[in-house]
């Protein structure tokens, strides 16, 4: 009986493990690092417009104010960003306003008139591309890619590689799996030969949305919602 219980133990395990792989190769490009690709019929603007958790609506606002259109579904690859991540940029530029008392004060943004008054349309040409590029281009060291800001903005792309143990019976087998990041190069490259001793740190933005090919022919990547923007 015992021994019939084990068998079971293991049958159970194994369908939950097959199953658990199903999922990642079906719907692993949503939330993680993965190498799957997802191909739709949307165009990129299309595709944000389409998201059922309205994650892009201030975005496209944004897009839209620009007439970047043509140019987000022109583009060869694009690092978007989320709603959460305007409104932190918001947050994080202070400008001038007239208290109850008519003194001038710092304070955060209220509306987007106020952000597109101090952004340009750089905001998102710095995030794409002329060139396609996937997880699978890219290394575990940073390298530079030129993006449509070009010096303005330096940028490379790198992946972090993680390891996860599946703790089983008799042994604990490690997976590994890649995540995608862009990098705002702050002076050089971290870690490059002869930098200065007083470089500043590069800043690194994880992608939460991998390699999705649109219809429009760019490789969309989406960035995590608490990505930092640069503003520019």
């Amino acid at each position: 009986m015992k021994h019939a219980n084990k068998n079971i133990i293991l049958i159970i395990l194994a369908l939950f493990m097959a199953c658990g792989i199903t999922a990642c190769k079906k719907n692993g490009y949503l939330t993680d690092g993965g190498v799957n690709k997802a191909y739709t019929s949307f165009s990129t603007y299309d595709y944000l417009k389409n998201n059922q958790y309205h994650q892009f609506d201030t975005v496209l606002m944004l897009i839209d104010h620009y007439q970047l259109k043509g140019t987000v579904n022109s583009a060869k690859t694009f690092f978007a960003f989320t709603d959460m991540s305007v409104n932190a940029l918001m947050k994080a530029i202070k400008v001038r306003t007239v208290d109850s008392d008519g003194d001038t004060v710092l304070s955060a943004m209220t509306s987007l008139n106020q952000l597109t008054d101090s952004v340009s349309a750089k905001l998102f040409t710095q995030y794409m591309f002329n060139k396609a590029i996937t997880l699978d281009d890219a290394t575990l060291n940073s390298v530079l890619y030129t993006n449509e800001v070009g010096s303005a903005a330096p940028s490379a792309i790198k992946k972090l590689s993680t390891g996860v143990p599946v703790y089983l019976t008799n042994s604990a087998p490690t997976f590994t799996y890649f995540t995608l990041e862009y990098v705002k190069v702050n002076g050089v490259i971290d870690g490059s030969p002869g930098a200065p001793a007083n470089d500043p740190i590069d800043l690194i933005l994880q992608c939460q949305t991998t390699g999705i090919q649109t219809s429009s022919g760019t490789t969309l990547h989406v960035l995590t919602n608490n990505a930092a923007l640069n503003k520019l």
